[in-house]
């Protein structure tokens, strides 16, 4: 199976979800903190920077299934070409071709809280808990998704 990272849409994703936070933060005086939350344009290699952490750790904590590796395509000509995104493979030779969805989901969704969580850090400190432990379960969701396996087929 392989899981492309898709930076835009994570990108998206992740303004996304900062936007809910932003939304939500004041300080203790009432005055709204959305545009020291919210992010700019200025951000976005931060946050490539951190979407790479995120597939950092994941590879590092299963290293045994998982292969960062570019994606590639083949030409007109038969010949493998580089297509410039980089790409999860995952070495699951029972895996339950039904789950792949669900697994890619669950990705997207530790990479964005993941990367969420980092730039909190920085942001808005009270809500890091919550999305750490976001992140974690997240990541055991795509992991327990990715090493489910299929049930053999017995004939009688």
């Amino acid at each position: 199976m392989y899981y492309v990272i898709d930076k835009p849409a994570l990108l998206e994703s992740i303004r996304e979800e900062v936007s809910h936070v932003a939304d939500e933060a004041y300080s203790e005086d009432g005055t709204a903190l959305y545009d020291s939350v919210m992010v700019t344009l200025r951000d976005k290699h931060k946050l490539e920077g951190f979407i790479d952490d995120a597939v950092s750790a994941f590879v590092r904590r299963e290293f045994d299934i998982t292969k960062y590796s570019p994606e590639t395509y083949t030409d007109e000509y038969g010949e493998a070409q580089l297509s410039g995104r980089m790409r999860l493979q995952f070495h699951v030779p029972d895996f339950d071709e039904t789950m792949a969805d669900a697994a890619k989901a669950e990705l997207d969704r530790y990479i964005v809280m993941y990367a969420c969580s980092s730039l909190f850090q920085q942001r808005r400190a009270t809500v890091v808990p919550e999305y750490t432990n976001r992140t974690q379960s997240a990541m055991d969701k795509a992991v327990a998704l990715l090493k489910y396996r299929k049930h053999p087929v017995t004939q009688w």
